[in-house]
């Protein structure tokens, strides 16, 4: 057992504390002025009609679950047009003399969710209505700096269903929601904290939403394309990628390709990615179901000797703030913070023996450096044991599994 855990912090919760501040990141539009402008989707004059005349009955139609006529499908339409283009407004027109409360909004919408058909048990009215905030906040994704992170954000917290303890029912993330996160990853013009945030994202939908097999790996090969041209990113923003990519919880594309496995492993080779990234890719590794037939020697010889080079640069600089955070992101390849947890080498279908092999080339510098108030230099004899692991265990190859043809039943190849 480590006797020190690494603090880790949630990219969200910390883009929401950038929200409400000016502190900012990102790179910058074709138009960096186009940053600082708000564009009004709707009238002041609409919005305030809107809430004097349907927002009463707007509400009472949502809450109550159950769609009735063509009227009622306007009036959910109507209602998630008037909640989200309320984002686009620097003064809140229904009273003018307040700031908008981009913050205040995002909540209202999430709770107007959660009440959704919770009595009636008739989820009619909430299904359409994540449709139609879907729709609409995409119209936000090119406003103001902060509106089209406020819109980020309420994609990204979208829930079909809620938790529910009684009844022993996850939280269930709304999957559709993907479409225009995914946007956001392939804009190029997007800012960082943006596209940090719809990563984020598209790991809670490959966590708790219900994507089927072929949708995860479309979700994959999005991300992948986007990971890998990555390089000169902000990290934290790679990183975000990495973890979404090992969320999806598959290895393979529908040509039985092992496309997330090559992936993470040639971020780990990358010498011009920080060694924070690297160590993510390391632990995300981790996370995935790897099958009988992946190389799991190639894997577990890739994370020693990711290890073995971050220890050549940690005892060139041992007091720098990131070791602890990476060589810990090295231990969860291998075993989950919470023993319940079903992720970590330890955790997958392999050749167990080759796991604990390489386990104990690690874990012996690793318990050193993570060890708290310290940062003790790794000495010669551990580093000149795994120099011999390494020569000794060098791959034959570095494919991860072999390539098959693409199955002729897609049913077969969306794992049905």
């Amino acid at each position: 057992m480590l006797t020190a855990r690494v603090c880790r912090h949630s990219l969200l919760a910390v883009g929401l504390l950038l929200c409400s501040s000016s502190l900012l990141l990102g790179q910058q539009p074709a138009d960096p002025n186009a940053l600082n402008v708000y564009k009004e989707l709707m009238s002041p004059d609409e919005a305030v009609n809107f809430r004097k005349n349907k927002l009463r009955d707007f509400d009472k139609l949502l809450r109550g679950g159950k769609i009735s006529s063509a009227e009622d499908k306007k009036l959910i339409a109507e209602g998630a047009k008037y909640h989200v283009y309320l984002m686009t407004f620097k003064q809140d027109p229904n009273k003018p003399e307040n700031e908008t409360d981009l913050n205040k909004l995002r909540a209202n919408i999430l709770r107007d969710i959660n009440f959704s058909g919770k009595i009636s048990g008739n989820y009619q009215a909430r299904e359409l209505y994540l449709e139609e905030l879907t729709k609409r906040a995409q119209d936000l994704l090119n406003n103001h700096r902060l509106v089209r992170f406020s819109a980020a954000v309420l994609l990204s917290q979208l829930d079909l269903r809620d938790e529910d303890r009684q009844k022993k029912k996850e939280r269930v993330a709304y999957t559709l929601a993907y479409v225009p996160l995914v946007k956001v990853l392939n804009d190029k013009s997007q800012t960082t904290e943006v596209k940090i945030v719809a990563a984020n994202g598209l790991a809670r939908i490959g966590q708790t939403g219900n994507p089927t097999n072929q949708l995860r790996v479309k979700i994959a090969e999005e991300i992948i394309d986007e990971l890998m041209q990555s390089v000169n990113e902000f990290s934290w923003y790679q990183r975000s990628l990495i973890n979404a990519l090992g969320s999806m919880g598959i290895t393979d594309n529908l040509a039985r390709q092992p496309i997330v496995t090559d992936a993470l492993l040639k971020v780990m080779s990358n010498a011009k990615r920080t060694w924070e990234v690297r160590s993510t890719a390391a632990e995300n590794l981790g996370k995935l179901p790897l099958k009988a037939n992946a190389d799991i020697k190639l894997i577990t010889y890739s994370i020693v000797d990711l290890t073995r080079k971050m220890i050549q640069a940690y005892n060139g600089n041992p007091n720098a703030f990131f070791w602890k955070r990476c060589f810990w992101n090295v231990y969860l390849a291998f075993k989950p913070e919470n023993a319940a947890d079903n992720t970590g080498l330890f955790k997958q279908q392999v050749n167990q023996t080759v796991v604990n092999d390489a386990y104990k080339q690690v874990i012996k510098p690793i318990s050193a450096i993570l060890q708290p108030g310290v940062n003790p230099k790794i000495n010669a004899e551990t580093i000149k044991g795994m120099d011999d692991w390494l020569k000794k265990n060098l791959p034959k190859n570095f494919r991860v599994a072999p390539v098959q043809a693409k199955p002729q039943n897609q049913q077969v190849a969306e794992g049905k």
